[in-house]
């Protein structure tokens, strides 16, 4: 049976948990099918196992949280105009030397980086990153890098501030039409959810079954669909993000996109809790912050 207990806040919390605990579950059965998983694990995997091809210990996140981390402390620091320091932030995560960074945000990245080395304002330096990207690629960039990390407009903004805010934001590395369509859909169910999760969640299932059965790869169109399919096919929080996970592909990135709208619709309240405690302090710490600066 659903559960709507909790108010707005818990939903947001939940929100945010969310991404992280979908990507840390999905993260080691990344690039396996789901043949594979059931063929080492012997059952759906619902636990924090660790490991897959990134060697991530349990509760281990990747670029899934790490990028919304970072759209969340930008839009925290300037919520009117974020994008400089969103993208300061993805230079310095660059930097850093992840495990993980997929393609398009890469060469996004780098780009901007080195226009702004050149001289180049920041807000100009990241559109035409963008832009550049989109014709280097001849329209192949609508991979699931802008959808995975664009939870937090939905959290802090209008619906339709939180719309205008993903696209924009999405743009600095996916400039694409379906990345765009499928970015301000997400967050305008995100927005839903924190208001009325029991309204949402059956407009989740009605979309749900428009959608195309896709597999779990990397385009944002399947990403979505196999996100969504799998809040709409179960009942709560757990299952939900089994379902998302155990599909393999790009496990962690459509793991990470369903448990943040999950996460919005049942709430912090009802992420299982030996998931959150399998995150790393700082991780716990940096979500329980940018979740307060959202209320």
């Amino acid at each position: 049976m659903m559960n709507w207990n909790g108010d707005r806040s818990d939903r947001i919390r939940g929100a945010l948990y969310g991404v992280a605990v979908g990507d840390a579950l999905g993260a080691p059965l990344e690039f396996m099918d789901a043949k594979e998983i059931f063929a080492k694990y012997g059952a759906p995997v619902r636990e924090m196992v660790g490991g897959g091809w990134l060697s991530v210990v349990p509760g281990e996140v990747t670029d899934d949280t790490q990028m919304t981390l970072a759209v969340a402390e930008g839009i925290a620091e300037n919520p009117d105009d974020p994008i400089p320091a969103i993208g300061q932030r993805f230079i310095a995560w660059y930097d850093s030397r992840p495990k993980d960074i997929g393609n398009t945000c890469r060469m996004a990245i780098q780009t901007a980086k080195r226009l702004v080395a050149d001289g180049v304002g920041e807000a100009e330096a990241w559109q035409r990153a963008g832009e550049a990207v989109a014709a280097w690629s001849d329209g192949q960039n609508a991979g699931n890098g802008a959808l995975m990390r664009t939870i937090y407009p939905a959290l802090c903004y209008t619906r339709e501030e939180a719309a205008e805010k993903a696209v924009a934001i999405g743009a600095m590395t996916h400039r694409n039409d379906s990345s765009d369509k499928y970015c301000k859909l997400y967050v305008e169910l995100v927005a839903d959810a924190l208001d009325d999760p029991e309204v949402t969640v059956q407009a989740v299932r009605r979309l749900a079954e428009s959608l195309e059965e896709l597999p779990p790869t990397g385009w944002v169109v399947g990403s979505f669909s196999c996100a969504l399919k799998a809040i709409a096919q179960t009942e709560n929080f757990e299952e939900a993000i089994v379902q998302a996970v155990n599909l393999g592909g790009d496990a962690d990135t459509i793991g990470a996109i369903a448990g943040g709208l999950a996460g919005a619709i049942y709430g912090y309240s009802a992420i299982p809790e030996r998931w959150k405690r399998c995150l790393a302090d700082n991780m716990r710490a940096a979500l329980d912050r940018l979740a307060a600066r959202a209320w």
